[in-house]
């Protein structure tokens, strides 16, 4: 491995390099172990860019013995990867990705950009020091000519559409303007949001390989800790001292100082990668989901028609996901004075002075978000009630959403239409369920301990249920109606790959039709029921039991705030825990008798133990979906006598 030119060996191996270009034609699959200490991520995008049509299957926790780190991991082990990609070469002649076609197209920009004379507000951020009053906002005028004016100065600065730029900037004005200005440019948006904790965050931006990086310091700390080879941009202006030690070339004031700006690029074909967004890593490692601008325009639409989204609504934003959303209709919203990594802390408060602050009415947020604006709305005052009961439509998305969190917001939101869509990273929205539709079909008693009815599928969207064992790249035939398993999806809005995952794409993305990993069931009305993951499947010795359900029917116990349900032993002899949390159920890892009578009650008999955790641990995006991983973990260690084990 030669480190000077001057090394006998460096022009030979030059020669080698330069002529791969010459296997353009050749198949090409590359396993790569991101934990080599040798050949870092950085050969790996140098092969990729040399091999731009090669598959590549990464895998975070190999190293430099990739065959035998990645030997244990069943259908995703390096030798299954290698079998299962020679024989779809050996099936399947490689076919050309026809053009992408879109009939009256509207770009993602383009709402933005029909408003370039408005003078009305178009976002407005809350302070975090005062959250009654607005820190900063930006008019729909002042929005378009910062998007414009941006994309220039990003390629002018040398960020050339198709490259990959890194969002490290906190929710907020910068990060929209930063994200439209680049799907504008046609520069593929990187954006691990900090819901995915620093390790997260490490792992996205490793795996994705950035070819910019934008932040503040903090972000620009971390690119730095990571010795990403990208192009370090600050927002804003850093100390000269501050500049040189992180690395950084540029602020995005400079490169908009700069003269001449370069003219705008043209814009990026439908079927061009636009970003590259994360899921939430609440049940395995987080992938990153590559979507198109084709992709992401269907979805936006899909996003209008389930929530019946009009010009003339007004956005408060409590899920981080959506805050860059609005743009895209048209429509004015505000980001309240909250932590992305602690949603849920939002308090009722907060919320109403947000909404005030730009007449609200539509509200984005999680399930857990609004059990919290539930449980603070008595201490808000008689005017921030009022606020909050002005909005017209609230949206929540994240988990499944429990009849009893539907009938607590009841009073908090008597004037709203309560929405709750079901869907994921890479397909949002796929069904829709009114609050009225779901309370009625939990005490219909026909789907008792069914799990939580999410609603029928979206125009253009089909659901199936398939076999929960199903094998990779398999298609088995529908399960009919009232019969669980896992849930497969059909839509336009899908995306169609991760990137650097092509064994879990090809598990997940089956012809036209996405495997959720989620189980559930339609019932006669086509509606679909959702009640847990493949992955979190309690297999007893009476057959597969899935957590949802027995979730549900536990927090229906009086002082028992949140449940998780588990399977601890063998699978085929697993016996049922249950695991609750409550302010009033003591310090004792084992429930008290009573309470476990009273679970058991609910339940039913199978339940081997009911314990007693300090929290139940739920991921940073949503605060919402559980990571029974953990709990499992946490309850296998409880029930083998452990004292105090860490959870």
């Amino acid at each position: 491995i030669p480190v000077l030119e001057t090394h006998p060996t460096h022009e030979p191996l030059a020669a080698v390099a330069d002529g791969m270009a010459g296997l353009a034609d050749v198949p090409a699959l590359l396993l790569w172990g991101a934990k080599d200490i040798v050949f870092s991520d950085a050969f790996l995008h140098d092969l990729a860019a040399r091999l731009p049509h090669a598959q590549v299957q990464r895998y975070p926790d190999a190293g430099h013995q990739v065959m035998e780190d990645a030997a244990s991991l069943g259908d995703r082990s390096a030798t299954s990867v290698i079998g299962a990609w020679l024989d779809e070469l050996a099936q399947e002649e490689a076919a050309p990705t026809p053009p992408t076609r879109m009939l009256d197209r509207r770009p993602m920009w383009s709402a933005v950009a029909a408003r370039s004379n408005d003078e009305a507000t178009a976002v407005i951020e809350m302070d975090p020091d005062l959250p009654s009053r607005p820190a900063r906002s930006i008019t729909f005028a002042e929005f378009s000519e910062r998007i414009d004016s941006t994309a220039a100065a990003l390629v002018a600065g040398g960020v050339r559409p198709g490259d990959r730029l890194a969002s490290l900037v906190p929710p907020g004005i910068d990060l929209m303007v930063l994200v439209y200005a680049c799907l504008r440019a046609g520069i593929v948006v990187v954006a691990p949001d900090a819901a995915l904790g620093l390790d997260g965050m490490r792992r996205a931006l490793r795996s994705s390989r950035p070819d910019a990086v934008v932040g503040d310091w903090r972000g620009l700390t971390l690119a730095k800790s990571l010795r990403l080879p990208a192009r370090r941009i600050s927002v804003d202006p850093l100390a000269p001292a501050l500049a040189k030690g992180l690395g950084v070339a540029d602020s995005l004031t400079s490169l908009l100082g700069a003269a001449p700006i370069a003219p705008m690029p043209p814009e990026p074909d439908p079927g061009a990668d636009a970003a590259v967004v994360f899921t939430s890593g609440s049940t395995g490692p987080s992938k990153g989901v590559v979507y198109t601008h084709a992709q992401l325009e269907a979805q936006r639409d899909a996003v209008i028609d389930a929530f019946e989204v009009t010009t003339e609504d007004r956005l408060a934003v409590a899920f981080a996901p959506f805050a860059v959303l609005a743009p895209a209709i048209g429509i004015a919203s505000v980001i309240p004075a909250m932590d992305v990594t602690k949603p849920a802390d939002l308090t009722a408060a907060e919320l109403a002075d947000a909404a005030t602050a730009i007449e609200a009415t539509v509200l984005f947020a999680s399930p857990r978000v609004l059990a919290n604006i539930a449980a603070t709305s008595p201490q808000a005052s008689p005017g921030q009630r009022d606020a909050v009961a002005d909005l017209r439509a609230v949206a929540t998305a994240g988990a499944p959403v429990s009849p009893e969190l539907l009938r607590a917001c009841d009073p908090v939101f008597p004037n709203a239409a309560i929405y709750t869509p079901y869907g994921m990273t890479e397909v949002l929205p796929v069904t829709v369920a009114a609050r009225d539709e779901i309370l009625a079909a939990a005490e219909g008693g026909d789907t008792a301990n069914a799990g939580v009815c999410v609603g029928r599928p979206l125009r253009g969207v089909d659901v199936a249920i398939r076999p929960a064992d199903a094998s990779s790249a398999a298609m088995p035939d529908a399960l009919p109606a009232g019969e669980v398993g896992e849930v497969w999806i059909r839509a336009d809005h899908r995306c169609r790959r991760y990137d650097g995952l092509w064994a879990q794409q090809r598990h997940a993305f089956v012809g036209d039709w996405h495997r959720s990993g989620d189980v559930g069931h339609l019932d006669q009305l086509g509606r679909l029921w959702i009640e847990g993951r493949v992955d979190h499947l309690i297999h007893t010795a009476r057959g597969p039991r899935t957590p949802v359900p027995i979730e549900l029917a536990a927090e229906s116990v009086a002082g028992v705030e949140l449940a998780a349900a588990v399977g601890i032993g063998p699978a085929g002899t697993q016996q049922i825990a249950v695991v609750v949390t409550g302010e009033s159920l003591g310090g004792a890892l084992v429930a008290d008798p009573a309470i476990a009578a009273a679970v058991r009650n609910a339940v039913d008999d199978q339940v081997a133990a009911v314990l007693v955790a300090p929290q139940i641990p739920v991921d940073k995006r949503h605060n919402s979906k559980i990571d029974r991983t953990r709990i499992q973990t946490w309850a296998d260690a409880v029930l083998r006598g452990a004292s105090r084990p860490r959870l």
